[in-house]
């Protein structure tokens, strides 16, 4: 009438549950090391990705530094002795940074009785950190009236 009951202690039930507490336990363990080394991945990586942004930044300041002094250097109000390129030491933000600058040949262009040159400006910046090496580049056109 009464139900049996087995102790949890009892001989019937070692026998028949023997080593799954093994078993759960080495599945916890594992899903929490692949748990950590997922952590770990995304972590070092989204890092990475910070220390691309920042010095592509500052890339692309260094390469608009480079077209103004180019830009007021050919417009007569001269930036520094040679605006085509400067490597950047002691400037607060830009350190191990450097830019590049390229003019193409001005071109004429005759509008009526106008006379154009044309002008364009290529600057390539660049900075690194260790073994990190980014770039960017900026164009400008300008023109002068003659």
């Amino acid at each position: 009438m009464y139900p049996k009951h087995y102790s949890p202690f009892s001989l019937a039930n070692k026998s028949t549950q023997r080593g799954s507490m093994l078993v759960i336990a080495l599945f916890v363990i594992i899903v929490l090391a692949l748990l950590g080394l997922t952590m770990t991945r995304l972590l070092s990586s989204s890092s990475e990705a910070i220390i691309h942004e920042v010095l592509g930044q500052r890339a692309l300041n260094a390469a608009r530094a480079g077209i103004e002094c180019a830009v007021a250097d050919e417009f007569g109000a001269g930036c520094i002795a040679d605006p085509t390129f400067k490597a950047f030491s002691g400037v607060a933000g830009l350190e191990n940074c450097e830019y590049r600058v390229v003019e193409d040949t001005p071109k004429t262009i005759t509008d009526g009785s106008k006379t154009f040159s044309y002008l364009t400006f290529t600057s390539t910046g660049q900075c690194r950190a260790g073994k990190i090496n980014v770039t960017r580049f900026v164009y400008v056109d300008a023109m002068q009236y003659e």
